[in-house]
């Protein structure tokens, strides 16, 4: 019997002592529980934040070319070749009218087939005839430009309305972009825009909107925005050639004194579309804040609500799920 109660004290001893450390581990000296997240903070600053609409695009000129063959013939003289620099009214290549080249080949056959001088020389007649009487057609550069396409060589043939050059005037380069629809009300003339190129790594060129194109397209529900260059990157200029493929970032607003945030920060309903950071209070509860997105870059966006005060903390990580009036503590 003495026995037994021995071991009942040290067994009701050891859960006294057990329940005695748990008290000990949820409470801190001071008798409340210390907290169950473990979260990391941030601080409200202001700042500005610009609205920004990305679009792919390309580079264009607006004063382009394509030469055509007026006539059938061949072609007797080449002056141009792809990349010359040629001035309006300059000659490119000159184009023998079938009608005369038929002649004057029949008539060189003639001579060649002569037997007797009397047959020669009214074979030289008819050839010297088909000479003088030769019709044919020089094609001009329109304006001064670069010759960027040659589809044909000198002694070939063309037909009529054969393509025969293609010129462009550097001078008018611009850049193309393809802005979804839904951004259209957001677009005007004369906005900032920013325009990097695959080509050209890490050389950014600046732009503005120079005009919106009304048109929409039904396939991929774009519109054509033209933006002009602007700035002083006349190197960066001297680069730059028709179909370079890259993204125009346009600036469509400013948003001033907002609080700029981590994205990680702001937290989306699914349900209603409706934004809210956590904060906490004095006692480290976790509290909901509903936001309003005034912007959003890749990684930060700006925030406003009147509850929200320069240099208030709130929940950057492990905000997630976390549930109103959770203890929290803040870690580093």
């Amino acid at each position: 019997m003495k026995t037994f109660l021995i071991t009942l004290l040290f067994a009701l001893s050891f859960i006294v002592v057990s329940c005695a450390k748990k008290t000990a581990s949820e409470e801190d000296e001071g008798g409340n529980v210390k907290a169950t997240v473990a979260v990391k903070t941030i601080s409200l600053h202001r700042g500005e934040m610009a609205t920004v609409v990305e679009s792919v695009g390309k580079v264009d000129a607006l004063r382009k070319q394509k030469l055509f063959s007026p006539v059938a013939g061949k072609v007797t003289s080449l002056t141009a070749l792809e990349g010359a620099a040629v001035a309006a009214g300059e000659v490119l290549a000159v184009i023998q009218t079938k009608e005369s080249q038929s002649a004057i080949a029949g008539a060189e056959v003639l001579l060649r087939s002569s037997k007797s001088p009397e047959q020669k020389a009214e074979a030289q007649k008819a050839l010297d005839l088909a000479k003088s009487s030769e019709s044919s057609v020089a094609i001009r550069a329109s304006f001064s430009g670069t010759v960027s396409t040659r589809s044909i060589s000198e002694g070939e043939f063309v037909s009529e309305n054969a393509e025969l050059f293609t010129v462009i005037d550097f001078s008018t380069l611009v850049f193309v972009a393809d802005v979804p629809a839904r951004d259209l009300p957001s677009l005007s003339v004369g906005q900032h825009a920013a325009i990097s190129l695959q080509t050209l790594t890490g050389k950014g060129l600046q732009a503005s909107v120079e005009a919106i194109n009304p048109q929409t397209d039904f396939t991929s529900q774009t519109l054509k925005v033209r933006l002009k260059f602007t700035g002083p990157a006349s190197g960066l200029m001297k680069l730059l050639k028709t179909d370079m493929i890259g993204t125009a970032r346009i600036v469509t607003g400013l948003h001033k004194g907002v609080f700029i945030v981590p994205k990680s920060a702001v937290l989306r309903n699914d349900e209603t579309n409706a934004y809210s950071v956590v904060t906490f209070n004095a006692d480290s509860l976790a509290l909901s804040l509903p936001v309003d997105i005034a912007g959003m870059t890749d990684s930060t966006v700006a925030i406003t609500n009147h509850g929200l005060k320069e240099g208030m903390s709130i929940i950057s990580e492990g905000n997630y799920a976390l549930a109103d009036s959770t203890r929290i503590t803040v870690v580093r």
